[in-house]
């Protein structure tokens, strides 16, 4: 399948903010994209490693259609190579073992699961973006909302030409500097990331943050008050924001587990800040798995895991005061 957004004069892909230039007969970084005679191809297209329903919640979107399901969709390939990466067999494995599926194969399956969206996840969607496209655009046509759970890593170009079909990005923040992308994520950068969050935030689409809490490498409260303050001054202090509990796994199995006191002083100081939405995931934290009002404090979604219950919410306003919860209900 040809790939979009390939300059054949420069050789450059300008799918991802590697920009890669890949001469004839090589592939990019994410190794799923090949110079074939001139004409980029992508070696992703309708392969698929993973198809289900999940609670939309487990992705984690919040804010995004709260208590439906979703059709999950993954391939594989990815354009980082972090060190602990939890999905390493797709991310970083050529998987000879997908299946094949058209976009109406998706679309289908999930009218037939009575899913209300369909989502790109669990390896980086970018690097199966032309799929991704063309299952979006036909999702659209047929009454569907759709998700993408990206490391942000896209080019302006990408995000621009895919959002007509895209309703809620859900991104990735692995960290606060550029030392952590250089180091763990496989030569990234960070600027970037930030530069994908501020146009899907000015393209009034549905955004919402997850950053990893990994103890002693990227939770100083310097750096967590710098990723607060930039993220005020640049969306506001309404987009939701997870903060997770790491895990070891994949080549940083040596490190320790976060716990409910490392994700709770991070939680605490996203609250202090005036964050409207900040949420804690991975650990059972009843205040950071509640969504809140914010004009009058009243109780709006509760959640269990990935059940969740909305006694405050009423066509998308408080049930209590009428504000609008931010989001797509």
């Amino acid at each position: 399948m040809q790939a979009r957004l390939f300059d054949s004069l420069t050789k450059t892909c300008n799918l991802c903010a590697r920009r890669c230039v890949i001469p004839n007969g090589k592939r990019g970084f994410c190794n799923v994209r090949e110079n074939v005679s001139g004409n980029l191809l992508t070696l992703t297209y309708g392969k698929v490693t993973a198809c289900g329903l999940d609670p939309v919640e487990k992705k984690p979107l919040y804010h995004f259609l709260p208590g439906t399901g979703t059709v999950s969709v993954s391939s594989f390939g990815c354009n980082f190579t972090c060190l602990h990466c939890q999905n390493h067999t797709l991310s970083q494995e050529f998987r000879r073992d997908a299946v094949w599926a058209e976009p109406e194969d998706i679309v289908n399956a999930a009218l037939q699961s009575k899913a209300q969206s369909i989502s790109f996840t669990y390896n980086e969607p970018t690097v199966f973006y032309e799929f991704m496209y063309d299952v979006s655009r036909l999702a659209k046509s047929a009454g569907l909302k759709t998700a993408v759970i990206t490391n942000g890593y896209m080019t302006e170009e990408a995000v621009c030409d895919i959002s007509p079909y895209m309703d809620a990005f859900r991104i990735d923040l692995k960290a606060f500097s550029d030392s952590f992308y250089k180091t763990v994520c496989g030569g990234a950068r960070l600027e970037p990331v930030l530069d994908a969050v501020k146009l899907v935030s000015g393209l009034k689409k549905h955004l919402e943050l997850v950053t990893l809490i990994i103890p002693g490498m990227n939770d100083s409260k310097d750096e967590i008050s710098s990723m607060l303050s930039w993220e005020i001054e640049n969306l506001g202090v309404f987009v939701p924001h997870h903060f997770t509990a790491f895990t070891p796994m994949y080549e940083m199995r040596d490190r320790r587990a976060a716990g409910h006191a490392d994700v709770d002083a991070v939680f605490r100081m996203a609250k202090d800040a005036g964050l409207y939405y900040p949420y804690v995931g991975n650990v059972m934290h009843a205040e950071g798995s509640t969504t809140y009002c914010p004009e009058c404090g009243e109780r709006l979604i509760l959640r269990a895991g990935y059940v969740c219950r909305m006694p405050g919410v009423k066509d998308g306003c408080c049930a209590k005061c009428g504000r609008k919860i931010e989001g797509i209900f």
